[in-house]
């Protein structure tokens, strides 16, 4: 069973190994990245060949790591149902679209659904263990982010570039390359609605030379450190940590 990251040297070379794919990913190779996670997810069967297997995984990653899947899964369930489904992460999506000044039709906010469709039948519809493809409740949820986590943490690392690329894309408007303080927290208030003094915390965190905006690179590390980071310390688990 692999094990989640335990020591800073091993999280220090995730995290060298994202800031090298961010040029990758800057410049514009987001459709073949997808597909590639596509073609390999193909090409390799299930890690976890049960569900028993895939939820004694989740049962046994860190404390920490849970805690945050489980705030993931309350941003995705839009209509509080208490289940995350595909017409969720849809919404997900066209909130991002909206609030970035993006009709549901334009190019960007169809890249976007794409990519989200294409990442949800990579995690959920295709691995075999996964009871019901269009409905996860929360302990679902947990146990497939676990096992993305865990057994697949190079796709994990491409699909939060591509998400991330895009939505840098989407909101830095005037493409000089980045997202000042304002646009910021508008979109982590009403995107992830996350309470505002919560927001203004992480941005704090994030901004650390007080510049008063975010580059992408910044942005990739505080999100990929959100997902897969179990060390408290690491920027972006000390900017949304508190969440």
């Amino acid at each position: 069973m692999a094990e989640a990251p335990k020591d800073d040297e091993t999280t220090e070379v995730t995290r060298g190994s994202v800031l090298r794919g961010t040029a990758e990913v800057a410049a514009g190779s987001v459709s073949g990245m997808v597909m590639a996670g596509e073609a390999a997810t193909e090409s390799k069967p299930d890690a976890a060949t049960s569900i028993a297997a895939a939820e004694r995984l989740a049962a046994n990653q860190d404390s920490y790591l849970r805690r945050k899947q489980l705030w993931m899964f309350d941003v995705l369930d839009d209509d509080g149902d208490g289940a995350v489904t595909p017409a969720d992460t849809m919404q997900f999506a066209h909130r991002l679209a909206r609030l970035t000044g993006h009709t549901e039709d334009s190019p960007r906010a169809q890249q976007l659904e794409a990519t989200v469709n294409r990442i949800w039948h990579a995690l959920v519809v295709k691995p075999a263990w996964v009871p019901d493809p269009e409905r996860l409740d929360r302990e679902q949820f947990v146990t497939v982010m676990a096992n993305s986590v865990a057994e697949t943490p190079d796709k994990t690392l491409q699909y939060i570039g591509v998400v991330t690329n895009l939505a840098f894309a989407m909101a830095d408007e005037d493409n000089d390359g980045r997202v000042t303080r304002d646009d910021g927290l508008r979109l982590v208030t009403e995107v992830l609605r996350v309470e505002r003094e919560h927001a203004e915390h992480a941005w704090s965190v994030m901004d650390s030379d007080e510049n008063g905006y975010l580059g992408y690179p910044e942005i990739l590390m505080a999100v990929t450190d959100f997902i897969i980071s179990i060390d408290p310390q690491a920027p972006g688990n000390l900017a949304l940590g508190r969440i």
